[in-house]
């Protein structure tokens, strides 16, 4: 497949990168990357990690060392480079002193990029061009949107962000890093009509009031959980936005794209070989997939006899729908009763005077383990106003309605807010196991 650099210059026109700083041109962007191709000879074929920087940086290296080197490795903040025998580390790698004419390298370069490390130690896995690309789209409608960037680009959703923008033509606009309200102003700014986030940056995002100043048209989520109450208020407060949400992960990429505006998906699909991955289900209710594109990994990926891997997703069918409960890892133990935190927040979250919420493991000598959640309010003066024992009276009402007995949080906490992760995804490590 051609290499990035190739692709954008074939395009006849293309979009711009803005960040709360500075506009930044592709063509300004492709001339930088050339420079770097002229004056690092002795990375071409070679592995090199790109160490974090901004926005630009990482443009201008994609550019310079897709299909030029051997193997690039995404390094986010805070992850440790990974081991690997000859990897060179950009841009600590010294230049030549002079420019000289770069070797013709037409290998087809491997991008590795970091889990998130929710669960565990980030593991690397390994996609090509082609890979990543499968599912951008290309269209005169898809070239008049500006996107905002909010995951980091590191990671595979922000990279499936930045390549839709940069290959569609596209604005980008790059709001990481920046505090919910300002997020919405330098969007609101710039006019941005697309938007990808996890589930928990949209709820935080619309906590600010302010969403409704976008002219939304593409409405994304990926990454966590979409449930039906999130789908719904997205959908009324943008009713001629296109809503879908998207599973994905780092080890197989792009799953599938749902968009009819409901939670799950049909159980169709577990028959459906036109999707990017076959999709099946466990004797233990885990969602299985089989990528159609290879994965290159630091181990050898865990499969099945069918070559199904585990997503480690719990999931649950209901009529003609694939619901999904959450992470079997991520299970909290109480009693021997198996709790998925990501369940009992979508009860939380239905409830009309919660807008986030975050559920975790307390320890408890008798039980091993008991359910705990922290809540925010939402901010509506009649409720912030309201007795918070009244609250809780409410919020429990509805969980008996919902849930089993075990499942029930046996302690609700208000605060100010809850923490994501640098995915974007919630943090349920930030606060540890709490005692009784």
């Amino acid at each position: 497949m051609t290499n990035l650099i190739s692709q954008l210059k074939k395009l006849e026109t293309s979009g711009v990168i803005r960040t709360a700083a500075q506009e930044l041109s592709i063509t300004d962007l492709i001339t930088k990357a050339y420079r770097i191709r002229s004056r690092t000879p002795q990375l071409a074929a070679k592995k090199v990690a790109i160490l974090p920087g901004p926005l630009e940086d990482l443009v201008v290296n994609l550019l310079a060392f897709d299909g030029f080197c051997e193997a690039i490795y995404l390094c986010p903040a805070n992850t440790t480079v990974p081991p690997v025998e000859g990897l060179h580390l950009w841009p600590i790698v010294s230049e030549a002193s002079t420019d000289i004419k770069s070797p013709a390298i037409s290998k087809q370069t491997t991008w590795y990029i970091a889990t998130s490390g929710t669960t565990g130690k980030p593991k690397w896995f390994g996609h090509t061009l082609e890979a990543l690309t499968a599912n951008i789209k290309h269209s005169t409608n898809l070239q008049k949107l500006t996107w905002a960037l909010l995951y980091q680009p590191f990671r595979f959703a922000g990279l499936q962000v930045l390549l839709q923008a940069l290959l569609s033509t596209a604005d980008l606009v790059d709001v990481t890093g920046l505090e919910p309200i300002k997020q919405v102003e330098l969007m609101a700014l710039h006019q941005v009509t697309a938007v990808s986030a996890t589930p928990s940056l949209w709820r935080q995002l619309l906590m600010t009031q302010q969403l409704d100043t976008l002219p939304l048209r593409h409405i994304t989520l990926g990454g966590e959980i979409a449930e039906q109450a999130l789908l719904t208020q997205l959908s009324r407060l943008f009713p001629k936005a296109k809503l879908r949400h998207i599973y994905a992960s780092t080890e197989a990429g792009v799953g599938f794209v749902v968009a009819d505006g409901k939670a799950g998906f049909p159980t169709q699909w577990l028959d459906n070989s036109s999707l990017p991955v076959e999709l099946e289900i466990s004797e233990q209710q885990h969602l299985l997939v089989k990528p159609k594109c290879s994965v290159a990994s630091e181990a050898p990926l865990e499969l099945n006899s069918n070559g199904f891997m585990d997503t480690q997703d719990r999931i649950e069918i209901i009529g003609d729908r694939v619901f999904f409960l959450g992470r079997a890892t991520g299970a909290i133990n109480v009693g021997g009763n198996k709790v998925y935190p990501e369940k009992v927040e979508q009860v939380l979250l239905s409830c009309d005077t919660i807008s986030q919420a975050r559920v975790y493991a307390k320890k408890s000598a008798m039980m091993g383990e008991l359910v705990a959640a922290d809540v925010v309010l939402l901010s509506d003066p009649l409720i912030m106003s309201s007795d918070l024992s009244t609250i809780k009276l409410q919020i429990l009402k509805e969980c008996k309605k919902q849930l089993q007995r075990f499942e029930i949080p046996t302690k609700i906490s208000f605060v100010d807010n809850v923490s994501y992760n640098p995915s974007g995804k919630l943090n349920r490590q930030s606060n540890g196991k709490q005692h009784d």
